[in-house]
């Protein structure tokens, strides 16, 4: 059960147990006014029947699995339809001046239904406990209170359907809004790890234009052979070092250059700040390609938003088990709580993304008018 549902869930739960209750305190005196007409067994069992299990229903819904409220609003729905089937074995034959007093909540019983299970069978309860009541007032009523039955019946049915009506459609929208977050972050996902492609495409593109295709060009144009074995050795060495192979991974200096190009594709005048160990060793694939995409992002992110007079700095720094990362600039900021949830470039490209790096870490620092901070990292984790 996603989010949206679920606080729908809980929500419509609570708002149905305060409605048992208000009418559990509504309909003391008529209770209490057909207690005679009615054997007492029937009086005590259908209070409890009816109005137990939505208060049960309120109280499990502060509890974190819901299941147990959509089972507790299923036993809540169909007991009063219990009750409501008991009232002719109770009868004494004493016709009433009013209505029988459980025929004023079927579409509570038809609400709990709609937070229980979907809409046939939601509908079918509701259909079943209006006609049973509908069917007791008919015949308990006095004739000068009673009227035709078809238009009672389907003025109760029409009306409490509106309602249930109304709550299966909420239900169901939470259900679809979730499905299709579900679907964006996916997507989101997807876009990212295609835009690390892309990154990695634009950097080998450049080797070959440099390297490959010059060392090439200088073989065809009859270069001294000791010129051009030197040079093709400088090509194969960069490939090499470029490789973003999971076993072999990236030399410090190639991860430097990766992340270069992750933000010159995305804001081709903004410089970065690189500092990288001395020993140029290896970095593993997975943290480069994630930490280049959620860069690439920040950068992204900062230049749609954070205005046009807004600076940047990007500062990165890289050792043989580390990587740090700082995005900043002085733009207008903003409040993360505040984020549409259907904005998904930080909430998944970057928090999330990188939460699920092993040894990664993610940090934003912001507020309206003080600009935005992203530190982001990756320490190799203890073997």
């Amino acid at each position: 059960m996603g989010a949206t549902e679920s606080r729908l869930t809980r929500l419509f739960a609570r708002f149905i147990a305060s409605g048992y209750l208000f009418y559990l305190l509504l309909l003391i005196p008529t209770i209490a006014d057909q207690y005679p007409v009615l054997e007492p067994w029937w009086t005590v069992f259908a209070v409890l029947a009816v109005f137990g299990p939505p208060m049960l229903m309120g109280a499990v819904s502060f509890h974190l699995d819901l299941h147990w409220s959509r089972r507790v609003a299923a036993v809540t729905a169909l007991s009063y339809l219990a009750a409501a089937l008991a009232w002719p074995l109770a009868w004494r034959g004493d016709l009433m001046t009013a209505d029988a007093w459980i025929s004023g909540i079927p579409g509570l019983a038809g609400l709990s239904a709609a937070v229980a299970w979907g809409p046939f069978r939601t509908i079918v309860l509701l259909t079943a406990s209006v006609f049973t009541v509908q069917l007791i007032n008919q015949f308990s009523r006095t004739p000068d209170h009673n009227a035709p039955f078809l238009p009672d019946l389907l003025f109760a049915l029409s009306f409490c359907l509106l309602y249930v009506a109304a709550a299966l459609m909420a239900l169901h929208t939470g259900r679809l809004l979730d499905r299709t977050r579900a679907e964006a972050h996916t997507a989101a996902a997807t876009a990212a790890a295609t835009q690390a492609r892309a990154v990695q495409r634009v950097r080998f593109n450049a080797l070959l234009h440099d390297w490959v295709m010059s060392t090439l060009l200088a073989a065809a144009r009859g270069t001294r052979r000791e010129d051009v074995r030197y040079q093709a050795q400088l090509t194969l060495g960069k490939l090499d070092n470029t490789r973003p192979d999971t076993n072999v991974g990236y030399r410090l200096s190639s991860a430097a250059a990766y992340f270069r190009a992750a933000i010159a594709d995305i804001d081709d005048a903004l410089v970065p700040t690189i500092t990288v160990s001395p020993d140029d060793s290896v970095l593993p694939a997975d943290p480069v390609q994630i930490l280049g995409a959620a860069v690439s992002e920040s950068v992204r992110n900062s230049v749609r938003h954070a205005g046009p007079h807004a600076t940047r700095t990007v500062e990165l720094t890289f050792s043989a088990n580390n990587i740090d990362i700082t995005c900043a600039d002085d733009g207008v900021g903003f409040v993360p709580a505040q984020v549409p949830e259907h904005r998904l470039g930080l909430a998944v490209s970057i928090i999330e993304r990188v939460r699920h790096l092993q040894g990664g870490a993610v940090e934003v620092h912001t507020e309206p008018g003080a600009g935005t901070v992203i530190r982001l990292g990756w320490k190799e984790p203890a073997a």
